[in-house]
């Protein structure tokens, strides 16, 4: 029987991110419609999770400290991470976290509990319990999909591709 631990272990790329208030208003993305993503779920029990706006812009200067207040009031609004360990319910289908540092500090020291779903190697994580997100309460949902799978698939293609090159370079030769 595979755990939801062995399922789980990996890198994943974020696909999408939508939040849903509770109180019946339109759902909101709070990231954009094209955020960017990174959730590392390590074998040892630690997990580590990154997402940014797509709509961030550049700093005016290259210096990472030399930023003006809208420039970082953007960076702040656009950007969530946070790290710590993890724990697999595998009846409950859920994952909880122990949130140890995050770009927001009222996390750190928190558990949070997300609900898992597998379809083929697309993670979909919903919170269990509502988060105050712009001044409503919200389910959020992200969807994620395993980074190995791609990164191996899109190395079997060069590979096969290259094999084409050479079969036919070969052929033209003989």
């Amino acid at each position: 029987m595979t755990t939801l631990k062995n399922e789980l272990v990996g890198t994943w790329s974020l696909l999408s991110y939508i939040e849903v208030p509770l109180n019946g208003l339109d759902s909101t993305f709070p990231m954009g419609k094209n955020p960017k993503g990174s959730l590392i779920y390590g074998p040892d029990g630690h997990m580590s999770v990154q997402i940014s706006s797509s709509e961030r812009g550049l700093f005016s200067s290259n210096g990472r400290f030399i930023v003006n207040e809208e420039e970082l009031l953007s960076c702040v609004k656009g950007f969530i991470a946070f790290a710590g360990s993890y724990q697999i319910d595998n009846n409950a289908a859920t994952v909880t976290y122990a949130i140890q540092t995050s770009s927001f500090p009222n996390w750190e020291g928190q558990l949070q509990v997300r609900k898992i779903d597998f379809e083929g190697d697309i993670l979909y994580l919903k919170s269990v319990e509502p988060i105050l997100s712009g001044g409503s309460y919200v389910n959020s949902y992200m969807t994620w999909q395993r980074l190995e799978k791609m990164e191996l698939q899109s190395r079997r293609e060069r590979f096969v591709e290259f094999n084409a090159l050479k079969r036919e370079k070969t052929a033209f030769e003989d």
